[in-house]
């Protein structure tokens, strides 16, 4: 059986995540999703706050909270990266940071961030 870990990984955590209100944009990406959980601190910002959804900011372990997330497991993540970044625009930078699955495995994928420099 493969190590999907071993992957190319994108963390969702808001309107792109399965069942939310931009998942259709996901779908020229194929792969596989697994639920997870980040660590970090949701804050108003970026355009997703109009929505209802909070952007994601890298904090030191004192302050991080734990945020339920999704992990989309993809060979194909990289053809998708430019289409990606335009669709979160400005407001997000793309960085990355650990998961932890709900199997307990661990890894590194990329997330979109507030994107703090604006």
């Amino acid at each position: 059986m493969k190590d999907i870990t071993l992957m190319p990984a994108l963390i969702i955590y808001g309107s792109l995540a399965p069942g939310e209100s931009n998942h259709s944009v996901m779908d020229p990406v194929k792969g596989e999703w697994r639920k997870a959980i980040i660590k970090g601190k949701l804050e108003e910002g970026g355009w997703g706050t109009s929505l209802g959804y909070n952007g994601f900011i890298a904090v030191n372990e004192e302050e991080a909270q734990n945020i339920k997330a999704y992990v989309l497991f993809s060979e194909d993540l990289s053809l998708h990266w430019d289409y990606l970044d335009e669709f979160e625009g400005d407001g997000y930078t793309r960085i990355q940071t650990q998961y932890e699955l709900e199997n307990g495995q661990t890894g590194i994928g990329f997330i979109y961030a507030l994107n703090q420099n604006l």
